[in-house]
C-alpha cells in the first residue's frame, strides 16, 4: 500500500485517489487510535467533495465508538480552536488548502488543537494499511450533534485586538472558499471598511485559484488600487494563511507577512523567541534582533515547527507562505488573526502599508526546481554536502548554505520527485547568481548519479 500521510494529512484527487472508502478507512483507524473513545470535532471546507467525505468520516467515528461534534463549513483555524473551546480528544479536517477544487484532503488534529504529530499519523496509518481497525457493539455506537464553533471563535479574536481607532479600507480575497464566512464580517467588526472579492462560497474556485501567489492576485491588486483601499487581504482554500497586497497594488510575500505580524504580536516581551523553518527569509532574523530576541529554524512544514514549541516552547511561529502560528492562541497556522492582527498593527503605525513594510529590510528570492528521482535524493544530498564543504551548511531540512550576502536552500521535496532551490540576498543580482549555482551543482549532481 503506498504512503498515505504526506507532509501533513492524506490528500487526493476526490472520488479517484481519496475515496468515501478511503475516508471511512482512515476515520475507523483513527477511532481504534483513541480506543474507541472520546469526542472527535469534524468540520469541513466548501470544496464540492468535503460534505460527502464528512458523512463518510462521520460514519467510520461513530461506528468505532467515538462521539462526534460536527462543526460544519469552517475554516481550519475554527476547526482548531473549537476542538480546545469544547474541550475535544480530537479532531478531523476536511481540506485540500490551497490545491485545486478537483482534490481534497483529511487532517487530524490533537486536543490542543494542534496537528497530529508524524508518529500519531504513521500509526492511524498503520491501522488502515493492516486493516486492524475495531468497531463498537451496537450499544457503544458513538452518538453525533452539530456545534456552532464560528460564533465563539469570532468572539474570541474580536476579544484579542485592540480597538482600532483608524479607519482602514480594505479589500478582502477569499477565493471564494472558507474564509469567507469569517474574515469580511470579523474585519467590519473591528471598523474597517470592506470591499468583499471572491467572497461568495463556491468549491469550484471561480475567482481565482485557491493558491494566494503572486500571479493569482492580479484582479486584488487592481482593485486595491480602483477603490484607494490602503490594503488587501488574501487566504487560501481553507483560511490558514493570510497574503497581503499594500495600498499600490504591490503583493508582499509571505515571509513578510508573518515578519510584519511577529514584530507587533511581540512588541513588549521579553527575549520572545520565534519558530520558523529553514525556508523563510532573513527578514524574520531582523525581526529578532529588533525584539532582542531569538530564532529557530526547523525542517519545513507546520507539523516541525509544533513539534519544536511542544519540547521546547516558543512565543510565535511561521512559514514563508503566509502562515503564521501564535502559540499564545492555538497551535495551529490562523490566516484570519493574522489579518486583523497586521490591520491592527497598520492602524496604530499612521503609516501606509508601503511605508510599514519599508521599516524591515528588503531582500530579493528566486525559486527554481529540478526533476530528481525519489532513490537519487539521499545521494544527490551527499554529493552537494561535498561540493559546498567549505561554506557555513545547515543539515536540518536538505542544505542551507550561508554565504556573506545571502543563502541558498537546496531541499527534496517530501511529496514529488523534485528537488528546489531557493535562493535570497539582499541585492537581486546575487539572489538570481545563488540560484543559477544551485541550479547548477544540483544539475551536476543528477546527471552524475542517474
Amino acid at each position: 500500500m503506498p504512503r498515505l500521510f504526506g507532509t501533513f494529512g492524506v490528500r487526493g484527487v476526490s472520488n479517484l485517489e481519496l475515496t468515501p472508502k478511503l475516508a471511512f478507512e482512515l476515520s475507523s483507524a483513527l477511532a481504534t487510535h483513541l480506543r474507541n473513545r472520546g469526542v472527535v470535532a469534524v468540520g469541513y471546507d466548501n470544496r464540492t467533495s468535503s460534505e460527502m467525505l464528512e458523512h463518510a468520516i462521520v460514519a467510520g467515528l461513530s461506528a468505532g465508538g467515538c462521539d462526534v461534534l460536527r462543526l460544519g463549513m469552517v475554516p481550519t483555524p475554527v476547526l482548531s480552536f473549537a476542538i480546545k473551546h469544547f474541550g475535544c480528544d480530537a479532531g478531523v479536517m476536511i481540506t485540500a488548502s490551497h490545491n485545486p477544487p478537483e482534490y481534497n484532503g483529511i487532517k487530524f488534529w490533537d486536543s490542543d488543537g494542534a496537528g497530529f504529530q508524524r508518529s500519531r499519523e504513521l500509526e492511524v496509518e498503520g491501522i488502515v494499511s493492516n486493516r486492524a481497525w475495531r468497531r463498537a457493539p451496537w450499544n457503544r455506537i458513538g452518538s453525533c450533534r452539530s456545534a456552532d464553533a464560528l460564533t465563539p471563535y469570532m468572539r474570541a479574536v474580536l476579544a484579542a485586538i485592540q480597538r482600532i481607532k483608524r479607519k482602514l479600507k480594505v479589500v478582502v480575497d477569499c477565493a471564494n472558499a472558507a474564509g469567507s464566512v469569517a474574515t469580511p464580517a470579523l474585519l467590519t467588526r473591528l471598523g474597517c471598511k470592506v470591499v468583499s472579492l471572491n467572497c461568495q462560497l463556491d468549491g469550484r474556485f471561480p475567482g481565482r485559484p485557491a493558491e494566494p501567489s503572486p500571479e493569482n492576485l492580479e484582479e486584488l491588486a487592481k482593485t486595491v488600487v480602483a477603490c484607494g483601499a490602503d490594503l488587501g487581504t488574501a487566504h487560501d482554500g481553507d483560511a490558514d494563511r493570510t497574503i497581503v497586497v499594500n495600498e499600490a497594488g504591490e503583493v508582499l510575500t509571505g515571509d513578510r507577512v508573518f515578519a510584519l505580524v511577529a514584530l507587533h504580536h511581540l512588541q513588549g516581551r521579553e527575549r520572545p523567541k520565534i519558530l520558523t523553518t529553514v525556508a523563510t527569509s532573513s527578514v524574520i532574523d531582523d525581526v529578532a534582533t529588533k525584539l532582542c530576541g531569538s530564532i529557530v529554524r526547523t525542517r519545513v512544514g507546520e507539523p516541525a515547527i509544533i513539534e519544536h514549541f511542544r519540547k521546547h516552547g516558543g512565543d510565535i511561529g511561521g512559514e514563508e507562505n503566509g502562515g503564521v502560528i501564535f502559540f499564545d492562541w492555538t497551535p495551529c497556522r490562523d490566516g484570519i488573526l493574522t489579518a486583523a492582527k497586521l490591520v491592527e498593527a497598520l492602524a496604530a503605525s499612521g503609516m501606509s502599508m508601503s511605508g510599514l513594510d519599508a521599516t524591515l529590510p528588503r531582500y530579493h528570492q528566486s525559486k527554481r526546481r529540478i526533476r530528481c528521482p525519489e532513490e537519487l535524493k539521499p545521494k544527490v544530498l551527499k554529493a552537494l554536502e561535498r561540493r559546498f564543504s567549505r561554506y557555513e551548511l545547515d543539515r536540518t531540512d536538505g542544505l542551507r548554505v550561508s554565504f556573506e550576502d545571502g543563502w541558498l536552500l537546496l531541499r527534496p521535496s517530501g511529496t514529488e520527485p523534485i528537488f528546489r532551490c531557493f535562493a535570497e540576498a539582499r541585492d537581486g543580482k546575487r539572489a538570481e547568481d545563488l540560484a543559477k549555482l544551485g541550479m547548477r551543482e544540483l544539475k551536476a549532481c543528477v546527471r552524475k548519479l542517474s
